[in-house]
């Protein structure tokens, strides 16, 4: 009977650790950057019925951002880079990225980077948003990797890598940024 008990007592733990770290996840997300009135911390799930347009569609925007982020981080430990594919785990950086924002943000894009880039709405780099798409090489032919927030990007840079994370201004990526573009808008 005891084991039963410490099992149950673990998994409230677990659920109720879980509970309190979700807001603070959406909260620093809508920090950045919530339409005036927008509340700082808020669920994703139901909005409340004094929240203008605005701040839904804010707050869905910001629930489906983070939500890219973390499938794209599942895909760092299962994903494989393979030049021109786009299957769930192998794939080249824009297979990857259509993968994430198929299978996330039911957004079908082309691949092929430069395309994705005409399909995304253009940001400044001090603007980006988790979930912004970055092209990188001239006219963004080169590569295509999606911000993370914290300066840091995720890709599938090449079959040595596969999918990796880093810094958006490393040695071998500053020079060669293109530009950045947001589908997720709110």
């Amino acid at each position: 009977m005891r084991v039963s008990t410490r099992r149950n007592a673990a998994r409230v733990a677990a659920a109720t650790s879980v509970a309190l770290l979700v807001p603070l996840v959406v909260a620093t997300e809508s920090a950045e950057a919530a339409p005036a009135g927008a509340p700082a911390a808020v669920s994703a799930a139901a909005p409340a019925k004094n929240m203008t347009r605005a701040q839904v569609k804010h707050r869905r925007a910001v629930h489906k951002r983070a939500a890219l982020v973390k499938f794209a981080k599942k895909k760092k430990r299962t994903g494989q880079y393979v030049a021109g594919a786009s299957r769930s785990n192998a794939f080249d950086c824009s297979g990857f990225t259509k993968l994430i924002y198929r299978k996330v943000a039911k957004i079908n894009l082309p691949h092929y980077s430069a395309a994705q880039m005409h399909r995304a709405k253009r940001v400044s780099k001090r603007h980006l948003k988790r979930g912004d798409l970055l092209f990188w090489g001239p006219g963004a032919r080169q590569h295509v990797s999606m911000y993370i927030g914290g300066g840091k990007m995720i890709g599938a840079n090449n079959p040595r890598s596969d999918v990796q994370i880093e810094g958006i201004n490393g040695g071998y990526w500053r020079p060669r940024y293109h530009s950045a573009g947001r589908l997720i808008q709110g």
